[in-house]
């Protein structure tokens, strides 16, 4: 193996305090109730096979009720915060490792996001410290595609577009790479590819059993996932 492709949100990245905070921000800054972690998970993890998963779904749900423009007036405040607080960002434990790992070993390494807004995610790496350890960053802004994703089918086929051209950009077959991801169109999407997926119970996976997705291998963290490679020398 020569190269992977990470998913950032879930999987590199640990997401959840930082959205929290920032849907609870944007629901009080417009005078409705804070949500509660439980309602969290339900709205943004447990809805894993509905159209627009993520932090629209939970918004649309507390908000049920209210009319479409304080909806979205919602949602802009939370993008604001959003974009405002890359300093909230973490990474899931063992991210950094792997990276460094995969680097030493001659690794090209992607990261390829369902995320829009590229420049917030550019700031997240930089601020944690992963810009020197990836070769390439794509989001969907890449792709030119915007706003909510219309079905489930178009979220496989945007994130194989993704996937293809970041593997075309580092210069490495389907052959060459692995996939890593913590959802279920992120192994969808690598199967449609030829490409060998690996599914982390991290993220959406946390919460969701993805098995029937039959990815290549499934690991319960990075840590795990770098101990795999090591033993098989590097190969998925």
């Amino acid at each position: 193996m020569k190269g992977a492709v990470f998913d950032w949100d879930g999987t590199l990245a640990s997401i959840d305090e930082r959205e929290f905070y920032c849907i609870n921000h944007a629901l009080t800054e417009h005078g409705s109730e804070p949500i509660n972690n439980e309602f969290y998970v339900k709205n943004y993890y447990l809805r894993a096979y509905e159209e627009g998963t993520g932090p629209r779904m939970v918004l649309e749900t507390a908000l049920t009720g209210k009319g479409r423009p304080i909806i979205e007036a919602v949602y802009e405040s939370y993008r604001r915060v959003f974009q405002a607080t890359a300093e909230k960002a973490t990474l899931q434990t063992g991210a950094n490792e792997i990276l460094k790992a995969l680097k030493r070993v001659g690794f090209k390494i992607g990261i390829a996001t369902m995320r829009y807004t590229k420049w917030v995610v550019e700031s997240e790496l930089k601020h944690l410290g992963v810009t020197p350890l990836v070769d390439l960053l794509l989001t969907r802004q890449d792709l030119g595609v915007g706003g909510t994703l219309g079905s489930l089918e178009e979220t496989v086929s945007q994130r194989a577009r993704l996937v293809t051209r970041a593997l075309g950009e580092i210069r490495l077959s389907h052959d060459d790479a692995f996939l890593v991801g913590d959802s279920w169109w992120d192994v969808r999407a690598g199967k449609r590819l030829g490409i060998r997926t690996v599914l982390v119970r991290t993220g959406f996976a946390s919460y969701n059993d993805f098995s029937k997705e039959n990815p290549d291998l499934t690991v319960s963290s990075m840590n795990e996932l770098r101990e795999i490679l090591e033993k098989r020398h590097w190969a998925i």
